[in-house]
């Protein structure tokens, strides 16, 4: 490959896995802005859209049908969670949701290891035609639905929102719940909506990255999906969701930096570094935040 050619391939790779990173991150957010939990079942929920697509496929089922039904027991997964979990919890504080998600989600990845075992899975991809040569780059046409699910995701949450009632509602939760509980928003309510909507997108994210591995060029790092694969997700998504402000445009941006990074340091450099980069953008990011807030801090109380 010229030069060029790895070029453009190490982009296409990178802003396939920025993709996916923006739609976890911004599962994150709808969680954390309305109430406040860090969810770390996240990274399941990617995990689970993957692995409920296979375990119904195999089962006999069409595609299109599968998708549906992983998503439909990803949200009721989502909304068990925050009912049975989350909500009974007593004079709660970050610590306890932290703890109490993190648990859930082993509980989970517990539950499919012994259900599903340990090997990775893949389905069929969605357009099943030939990869696309690009200056001598291979585009693979499931990398397009990808980026695709992505643009769709952001635009239709934007118009969420900014445009609808319900939006506006949720946005207003998220800047002040007491004051939104004021005027008669039911916060609880859209609590529920959130784990729920991030359960969706979680499982949706899962789902399009599963058929890349069917097509020989695994060129994200979780292009396939087993019982292991959500803490990566999940932590990724977070990275993102801090560095974009924990905003949709804010968060995709991010998304797509990283992935974008990650694709050139992986192709230039090694691949040995993709997982501890995010981190490190991550740790490194806090930090700054901490000693800006300190310094701040100084200015109004000398």
């Amino acid at each position: 490959m010229t030069l060029l050619s790895q070029i453009i391939q190490y982009a296409i790779s990178g802003i396939t896995s920025g993709s996916i990173y923006a739609i976890v991150g911004i599962c994150w957010s709808t969680v954390f802005l309305i109430s406040g939990v860090m969810n770390f079942a996240t990274g399941e929920f990617v995990m689970l859209g993957g692995m409920l697509t296979w375990v119904f496929f195999d089962a006999g089922l069409g595609l299109a049908y599968a998708v549906i039904l992983a998503i439909t027991c990803t949200v009721l997964i989502a909304i068990l969670l925050e009912r049975i979990v989350i909500r009974p919890v007593r004079y709660p504080t970050e610590m306890t949701y932290m703890l109490i998600t993190i648990a859930s989600a082993s509980v989970i990845k517990g539950i499919i290891l012994i259900t599903c075992g340990s090997e990775t899975r893949t389905v069929k991809p969605f357009i099943e035609i030939e990869p696309i040569n690009i200056l001598g780059a291979t585009l693979i046409p499931q990398a397009i639905v990808v980026t695709g699910v992505l643009v769709i995701v952001t635009l239709g949450l934007l118009w969420f929102f900014n445009y609808t009632l319900f939006g506006k509602a949720l946005r207003a939760s998220s800047i002040n719940q007491i004051a939104a509980s004021l005027i008669g928003v039911d916060v609880s309510k859209f609590r529920l909506f959130c784990f729920g909507l991030a359960g969706a997108l979680g499982a949706l994210a899962g789902i399009v990255i599963t058929p890349i591995a069917f097509t020989g060029y695994n060129i994200t790092p979780i292009a396939f999906t087993g019982y292991n694969i959500g803490l990566m997700a999940a932590l990724k998504g977070l990275v993102v969701a801090i560095v974009g402000g924990w905003s949709i445009g804010g968060t995709v941006l991010a998304g797509l930096a990283l992935g974008l990074v990650e694709g050139f340091v992986a192709g230039f450099i090694s691949t040995g570094w993709k997982d501890a980069l995010a981190l490190s953008i991550m740790v490194l990011f806090l930090i700054f935040q901490t000693i800006d807030f300190s310094r701040r801090r100084r200015k109004i109380f000398p």
